[in-house]
Protein backbone atom coordinates (compact mmCIF):
# COMPACT_ATOMS: atom_id res chain seq x y z
CA UNK A 1 0.00 0.00 0.00
CA UNK A 2 1.29 3.47 -0.74
CA UNK A 3 -0.05 6.92 1.00
CA UNK A 4 0.44 10.24 -0.81
CA UNK A 5 -0.86 13.47 0.94
CA UNK A 6 -2.10 15.78 -1.93
CA UNK A 7 -3.10 18.98 0.67
CA UNK A 8 -5.37 20.16 3.06
CA UNK A 9 -7.06 16.69 4.36
CA UNK A 10 -6.71 15.14 1.10
CA UNK A 11 -4.96 11.72 0.71
CA UNK A 12 -4.76 8.95 -2.00
CA UNK A 13 -4.56 5.51 -1.06
CA UNK A 14 -3.14 3.00 -3.65
CA UNK A 15 -3.36 -0.80 -3.38
CA UNK A 16 -2.95 -3.69 -5.29
CA UNK A 17 -6.23 -3.69 -6.39
CA UNK A 18 -7.42 -0.20 -6.66
CA UNK A 19 -6.68 3.79 -5.48
CA UNK A 20 -8.68 5.83 -3.47
CA UNK A 21 -8.84 9.35 -2.79
CA UNK A 22 -9.87 11.05 0.35
CA UNK A 23 -11.37 14.49 0.80
CA UNK A 24 -10.91 16.00 -2.44
CA UNK A 25 -10.33 19.73 -2.86
CA UNK A 26 -10.84 22.43 -5.52
CA UNK A 27 -8.16 25.57 -6.23
CA UNK A 28 -10.21 27.95 -4.26
CA UNK A 29 -7.68 27.63 -1.28
CA UNK A 30 -4.70 28.63 -3.52
CA UNK A 31 -3.68 24.79 -3.63
CA UNK A 32 -3.91 22.18 -6.32
CA UNK A 33 -4.13 18.45 -6.00
CA UNK A 34 -3.37 18.01 -9.62
CA UNK A 35 -6.21 15.25 -10.94
CA UNK A 36 -4.73 12.09 -9.43
CA UNK A 37 -6.53 9.08 -10.79
CA UNK A 38 -8.78 6.80 -8.37
CA UNK A 39 -11.55 4.30 -8.56
CA UNK A 40 -13.08 5.17 -5.25
CA UNK A 41 -13.73 8.89 -4.25
CA UNK A 42 -14.58 9.27 -0.54
CA UNK A 43 -16.28 12.78 0.61
CA UNK A 44 -16.16 13.28 4.49
CA UNK A 45 -18.42 16.58 4.53
CA UNK A 46 -20.08 19.12 1.87
CA UNK A 47 -16.78 21.67 1.38
CA UNK A 48 -14.92 22.73 -0.99
CA UNK A 49 -11.96 21.80 0.46
CA UNK A 50 -13.97 18.18 0.67
CA UNK A 51 -16.20 17.39 -1.69
CA UNK A 52 -14.49 17.52 -5.01
CA UNK A 53 -15.34 14.26 -6.57
CA UNK A 54 -15.35 15.60 -10.31
CA UNK A 55 -11.74 17.09 -10.10
CA UNK A 56 -10.37 13.35 -9.39
CA UNK A 57 -9.68 11.43 -12.82
CA UNK A 58 -11.56 8.28 -14.44
CA UNK A 59 -15.16 7.08 -12.96
CA UNK A 60 -14.87 6.22 -9.18
CA UNK A 61 -17.49 5.36 -6.85
CA UNK A 62 -17.99 8.67 -5.16
CA UNK A 63 -18.96 7.85 -1.49
CA UNK A 64 -20.48 10.38 0.89
CA UNK A 65 -22.49 9.05 3.44
CA UNK A 66 -22.68 6.21 6.22
CA UNK A 67 -22.74 2.44 5.62
CA UNK A 68 -20.47 -0.36 3.84
CA UNK A 69 -19.14 -0.73 0.55
CA UNK A 70 -16.87 -2.70 -1.29
CA UNK A 71 -14.91 -2.13 -4.35
CA UNK A 72 -12.06 -4.25 -6.01
CA UNK A 73 -11.25 -6.03 -3.07
CA UNK A 74 -11.16 -2.87 -0.76
CA UNK A 75 -14.03 -2.40 2.12
CA UNK A 76 -15.02 0.56 3.09
CA UNK A 77 -17.04 1.24 5.88
CA UNK A 78 -18.25 5.32 6.50
CA UNK A 79 -19.34 6.14 10.22
CA UNK A 80 -21.41 9.12 11.13
CA UNK A 81 -19.58 11.38 13.86
CA UNK A 82 -19.60 15.30 14.46
CA UNK A 83 -18.57 17.50 12.55
CA UNK A 84 -15.75 20.42 13.78
CA UNK A 85 -17.68 23.21 14.64
CA UNK A 86 -21.06 22.18 13.85
CA UNK A 87 -24.07 23.16 16.38
CA UNK A 88 -26.83 20.76 14.82
CA UNK A 89 -27.38 17.18 16.06
CA UNK A 90 -26.19 13.93 14.12
CA UNK A 91 -29.81 14.05 12.79
CA UNK A 92 -29.83 17.40 11.29
CA UNK A 93 -28.50 18.03 7.31
CA UNK A 94 -26.17 16.29 6.22
CA UNK A 95 -24.14 19.36 5.63
CA UNK A 96 -24.01 19.55 9.14
CA UNK A 97 -22.19 15.93 9.64
CA UNK A 98 -18.72 14.23 9.03
CA UNK A 99 -18.04 11.39 7.62
CA UNK A 100 -15.55 9.26 8.93
CA UNK A 101 -14.17 6.28 6.54
CA UNK A 102 -12.46 3.32 7.76
CA UNK A 103 -10.80 1.49 4.96
CA UNK A 104 -9.66 -2.43 5.07
CA UNK A 105 -7.00 -3.63 2.19
CA UNK A 106 -4.37 -6.03 1.72
CA UNK A 107 -4.98 -6.79 5.62
CA UNK A 108 -4.50 -3.12 6.98
CA UNK A 109 -6.81 -1.09 8.89
CA UNK A 110 -7.02 2.76 7.57
CA UNK A 111 -8.68 5.41 9.34
CA UNK A 112 -9.44 8.81 8.17
CA UNK A 113 -11.33 11.05 10.60
CA UNK A 114 -12.25 13.90 8.13
CA UNK A 115 -13.29 16.92 10.18
CA UNK A 116 -14.30 14.90 13.29
CA UNK A 117 -15.72 17.73 15.52
CA UNK A 118 -13.44 16.81 18.55
CA UNK A 119 -11.89 13.30 20.08
CA UNK A 120 -14.64 10.60 19.42
CA UNK A 121 -17.18 9.70 21.59
CA UNK A 122 -17.36 6.02 23.57
CA UNK A 123 -19.43 5.27 20.20
CA UNK A 124 -17.39 6.67 17.89
CA UNK A 125 -14.17 5.37 19.20
CA UNK A 126 -15.74 1.58 19.23
CA UNK A 127 -16.09 1.74 15.06
CA UNK A 128 -12.81 3.64 14.49
CA UNK A 129 -10.56 2.28 17.07
CA UNK A 130 -7.72 -0.76 16.13
CA UNK A 131 -6.39 1.26 12.87
CA UNK A 132 -2.84 0.26 11.58
CA UNK A 133 -2.89 3.82 9.91
CA UNK A 134 -4.62 7.06 10.97
CA UNK A 135 -4.82 10.01 9.09
CA UNK A 136 -5.89 12.97 12.32
CA UNK A 137 -6.44 16.41 10.38
CA UNK A 138 -4.84 18.93 12.45
CA UNK A 139 -5.20 22.68 11.83
CA UNK A 140 -8.05 24.69 10.29
CA UNK A 141 -10.02 22.33 8.97
CA UNK A 142 -9.67 19.92 11.96
CA UNK A 143 -8.48 19.38 15.47
CA UNK A 144 -6.53 21.09 17.73
CA UNK A 145 -2.96 19.85 19.04
CA UNK A 146 -4.60 18.24 21.83
CA UNK A 147 -7.70 17.23 20.81
CA UNK A 148 -5.51 15.14 18.29
CA UNK A 149 -3.19 13.98 20.87
CA UNK A 150 -6.06 13.23 22.82
CA UNK A 151 -8.35 11.52 20.04
CA UNK A 152 -4.56 9.52 19.61
CA UNK A 153 -4.88 8.21 22.96
CA UNK A 154 -8.09 7.13 23.00
CA UNK A 155 -7.85 5.28 19.81
CA UNK A 156 -4.53 3.83 19.81
CA UNK A 157 -3.51 3.85 16.31
CA UNK A 158 -0.25 1.96 15.15
CA UNK A 159 1.11 4.49 12.26
CA UNK A 160 -0.14 7.93 12.79
CA UNK A 161 -0.16 10.43 9.81
CA UNK A 162 -1.06 14.24 10.20
CA UNK A 163 -2.39 16.24 7.80
CA UNK A 164 -4.73 19.18 7.12
CA UNK A 165 -2.08 21.49 8.55
CA UNK A 166 0.05 24.55 6.39
CA UNK A 167 2.48 23.86 4.02
CA UNK A 168 5.30 24.79 5.71
CA UNK A 169 6.15 21.62 6.44
CA UNK A 170 7.90 20.92 9.95
CA UNK A 171 7.84 24.39 10.97
CA UNK A 172 4.16 24.72 11.13
CA UNK A 173 3.12 25.46 14.38
CA UNK A 174 0.01 23.23 14.51
CA UNK A 175 2.54 20.59 14.13
CA UNK A 176 4.29 20.82 16.41
CA UNK A 177 2.03 21.37 18.92
CA UNK A 178 0.84 18.55 17.96
CA UNK A 179 3.79 16.74 18.15
CA UNK A 180 4.52 18.05 21.84
CA UNK A 181 1.34 17.41 22.91
CA UNK A 182 1.49 13.81 21.74
CA UNK A 183 4.77 12.75 22.87
CA UNK A 184 5.93 10.76 20.19
CA UNK A 185 9.30 12.10 17.92
CA UNK A 186 8.26 11.54 14.05
CA UNK A 187 10.08 10.43 11.68
CA UNK A 188 11.77 12.39 9.05
CA UNK A 189 9.12 13.39 6.31
CA UNK A 190 8.92 11.31 3.20
CA UNK A 191 6.93 11.81 -0.28
CA UNK A 192 4.96 8.37 0.02
CA UNK A 193 4.94 6.11 2.35
CA UNK A 194 4.68 2.77 1.78
CA UNK A 195 3.92 -0.04 3.83
CA UNK A 196 3.27 -3.67 3.33
CA UNK A 197 2.72 -5.52 6.84
CA UNK A 198 1.30 -3.72 10.09
CA UNK A 199 4.83 -3.87 11.56
CA UNK A 200 5.21 -3.73 15.05
CA UNK A 201 3.01 -2.41 17.79
CA UNK A 202 4.99 0.58 18.43
CA UNK A 203 3.43 3.66 17.56
CA UNK A 204 4.99 5.82 15.23
CA UNK A 205 4.71 9.40 13.41
CA UNK A 206 5.02 9.51 9.48
CA UNK A 207 5.32 12.95 8.30
CA UNK A 208 4.29 13.18 4.46
CA UNK A 209 5.16 16.44 2.14
CA UNK A 210 2.39 18.22 1.17
CA UNK A 211 2.09 17.56 -2.49
CA UNK A 212 -0.67 20.00 -3.35
CA UNK A 213 1.21 23.13 -5.28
Amino acid sequence: MEISWLGYGCVRVRARTAAVVMDPYTREGGLNMSQPNADIVTVSHDDPRHNNASGVKGEPLVITGPGEYEVSGIQIQGIRTSLKSASLPLDGPAKDRNIAFVLEAENLRVVQLGSIGGPPTSEEAEELQNADIMFVTIGPDGLSADEAARTVRVLEPTMIIPIGYGTTGTEDPDLKAFLVASGISPEAPVQRFSVQSKGSETQRVILLDCRGV
